[in-house]
């Protein structure tokens, strides 16, 4: 296939072949125009035209430099290939999240033909994009990655050479298959506003800025002694599974050896305290998934200026999905009140609820006309672009969730663009959080 998306892709940094429909002039700018594609706001020139073929890159995606330079987008002239132009990507090659003349800009655009005429150069293959590409999203074409997720791959570099001397020991895995799941991947509500209906029963929580957990207590194999493996080997039935404590960041299982010793990537494990704290709520086949908001014990914040009303030293737990797997490996899902019923048997703290009903219940807003549209703009205008009042600091609030209580776990995120400021700028200063540093950590090369 021409366009595909990798095996590896985060689904929320693709691009996407879109059509241009109802563009406005910028409203302090006459070389500029605005057009909204999945609900953001974006900013393009005058040449752009209803219905024209473009190619959509969200916020916080990393555009591929040879095209940037090829194009000349670069706001360093000698990183074009055209000296005397000069773009606006700074050498990271971000889609970033700014203000521009008072109008946001939440992604970028070019069109069709500039990606089409550029691989064509490079490679001397053609392709042509049809109507059946539309909405299409992909991060390859051919075998050349047109963009990712940004990652600050240089500073994760630096973090990891603290571990270059440590010696690499093979352990045997404790996990057994289809126990143990790590968080799902939560989808920008803009984009998949049209799966949101007047009548689902939804819950609207906050959205915390801090770091993900898993705390499990799932089948395991169990270390068996050296009398114990002997007799298993002579035919002897062996109890070699039982229940046992799992825990995890948001894409890296911290204890999932049979042997305990273990290389951590931080001075402590901050998860291992964690799941410390919420370990004797657990019942055989739990699984708690949560924020944790505060500070490190080292003092320092989990993110940058967050500090959640916590002490500094201290962090605090919410929990916001929980699940049961039973020995056969099938998950069962709660719903919101079972997780809040959960939460307040054991003395958990629960994601701090908005709202919980009706969707159609929330808002008096027609059913009929632009439903799903106005939906999310009253839901900007009730929640969003606050700062975080759970905080001492003044930070921007991230946003929120929804959950529709449907059979499965089916939840969306609807971030400020305050927060997306925020993010952008702390980037802009080489920090990295928690999550991506660990998700990333075994991918830097």
């Amino acid at each position: 296939m021409t366009l595909k998306i990798s095996e590896t892709a985060n689904h929320n940094y693709l691009a996407k072949i879109v059509e241009l429909n109802n563009l406005r002039k910028h409203e302090n700018a006459d070389r500029l125009q605005c057009v909204s594609i999945d609900g953001n706001n974006v900013i393009t020139g005058l040449d752009a035209q209803d219905g024209a073929l473009y190619v959509y890159f969200p916020l916080e995606s990393a555009i591929n430099k040879e095209f940037l330079s090829w194009s000349n987008s670069f706001e360093d002239k000698d990183l074009n290939q055209n000296k005397e132009v000069k773009g606006f990507f700074n050498k990271k090659g971000r889609v970033r999240a700014i203000r521009l003349r008072g109008e946001r800009s939440e992604g970028y655009i070019v069109p069709i033909r500039s990606i089409c005429d550029w691989i064509f150069s490079t490679t001397g293959k053609k392709f042509e994009i049809t109507e059946e590409n539309i909405n299409q999203e992909f991060d390859y074409i051919f075998d050349i990655k047109l963009c990712e997720k940004y990652v600050n791959r240089e500073a994760l570099k630096l973090r990891n050479s603290e571990k270059k001397n440590q010696k690499k020991v093979a352990k045997e895995s404790k996990l057994i298959d289809n126990q143990f799941r790590f968080h799902i991947d939560t989808s920008p509500l803009k984009k998949y506003a049209e799966n949101i209906h007047p009548n689902d029963l939804i819950c609207i929580t906050k959205k915390l800025h801090g770091t993900s957990f898993v705390v499990s207590k799932v089948l395991c194999k169990k270390q068996l002694k050296w009398y114990e493996k002997l007799l298993k080997k002579l035919g002897v039935n062996i109890v070699d599974m039982h229940y046992d404590l799992v825990y995890s960041s948001r894409k890296v299982i911290k204890n999932g050896d049979l042997e305990k010793t273990q290389n951590h990537f931080y001075s402590y494990d901050v998860w291992g305290e964690i799941a410390k704290s919420l370990e004797e709520n657990l019942t055989a086949g739990i699984t708690l998934y949560g924020e944790a908001v505060g500070y490190l014990k080292t003092g320092a914040y989990i993110q940058s200026g967050y500090d959640y009303g916590c002490e500094p030293g201290k962090f605090d737990t919410y929990i916001y999905r929980i699940t049961l797997t039973n020995p056969e490996g099938k998950v069962f899902e709660f719903s919101t009140q079972q997780v809040k019923d959960y939460c307040n048997k054991f003395g958990m703290r629960y994601v701090p609820e908005l709202y919980y009903g009706r969707a159609k219940d929330l808002f008096e807003i027609s059913l009929t006309d632009h439903w799903n549209e106005n939906f999310v703009q009253k839901l900007s205008e009730q929640y969003l672009e606050k700062d975080c009042d759970m905080c001492v600091n003044t930070v921007p609030d991230e946003g929120i969730c929804i959950r529709r209580e449907v059979f499965d776990i089916d939840v969306y995120k609807h971030k400020s663009f305050r927060f997306f400021e925020w993010e952008t700028k702390q980037l802009d200063k080489g920090k990295i959080d928690l999550e991506t540093q660990e998700s990333e950590e075994v991918g830097v090369s």
